[in-house]
């Protein structure tokens, strides 16, 4: 396969997968419905069961979308998971400082244009974050790693890595690789506030993450850098957020 031809075939994947994603919860009333009609078989809290139903939707089509794309390149999946060099470890430690530090910076500017800003309560109300925040507080750390780890093989390795293998340059793939996850991630938000904090969130993240991926043929280390950063910022926006604990009380995903 060519390597616009491949350009295109990863946008229209990633746009089919978040598109059907976004299916259960366009529509407030469908979404009580099928978290009443999931929590009578499963005996979950409604919220806590739908929040498990979105996270296997998302997974599921992401699992789909994945194996498309992968068998339009001449990757091998066990090659996606390359051991990194010794001395990856230095460089992961500081992509983390680094991710994290330009993350605050975006957010100290959103601040400072806007003081009365709650960025806390805007992330709270995101429906995948709200969704996770339903979930006993035991989970919290599983949901976001799971979808970190289908996000980093899809965007990281599949997209970045399949395209140098078809030939694309590195610019070309981190480019793509980033714009999709960005594009992914903004995609599943309501707000401008949101928009803003992930949207730049995950240009800094796929930048990063990418140039890991590059440096070192293997999408591991972005993958902790991924594990560590949604799980550690799904769990502030639990403990920080206005009206959390409300939130997850009521069915309002």
């Amino acid at each position: 396969m060519s390597v616009p031809a491949f350009a295109a075939l990863s946008t229209a994947v990633v746009a089919g997968w978040l598109a059907l994603y976004r299916l259960p919860f366009n529509d407030p009333a469908r979404r009580r419905r099928t978290a009443l009609w999931l929590a009578g078989r499963t005996g979950l809290r409604p919220e806590a069961a739908f929040a498990v139903f979105g996270t296997a939707v998302y997974l599921v089509l992401g699992a789909l979308a994945l194996t498309a794309l992968l068998a339009a390149t001449p990757l091998a999946f066990h090659r996606l998971f390359a051991p990194p060099a010794p001395g990856t470890a230095l460089a992961l430690l500081l992509a983390v400082f680094g991710t994290s530090s330009a993350n605050i910076l975006c957010v100290s500017l959103l601040y400072r244009a806007d003081p009365r800003v709650d960025v806390p309560g805007e992330i709270a109300h995101i429906q995948w974050i709200a969704s996770i925040l339903a979930l006993p507080r035991h989970y919290r750390w599983i949901v976001p790693a799971a979808a970190a780890l289908f996000e980093e093989v899809l965007f990281r390795g599949v997209v970045l890595l399949g395209l140098g293998a078809l030939g694309g340059g590195p610019v070309l793939a981190l480019a793509l690789s980033t714009g999709l996850f960005a594009a992914g991630q903004v995609a599943l938000v309501s707000t401008r506030v949101q928009a803003y904090v992930l949207g730049a969130s995950s240009l800094t993240l796929g930048v990063v993450g990418g140039l890991l991926t590059t440096a070192t043929g293997g999408v591991l280390p972005a993958l902790v850098l991924h594990m560590s950063f949604a799980g550690f910022y799904t769990n502030l926006s639990a403990a920080s957020a206005p009206g959390a604990r409300t939130t997850s009380g009521r069915l309002s995903l």
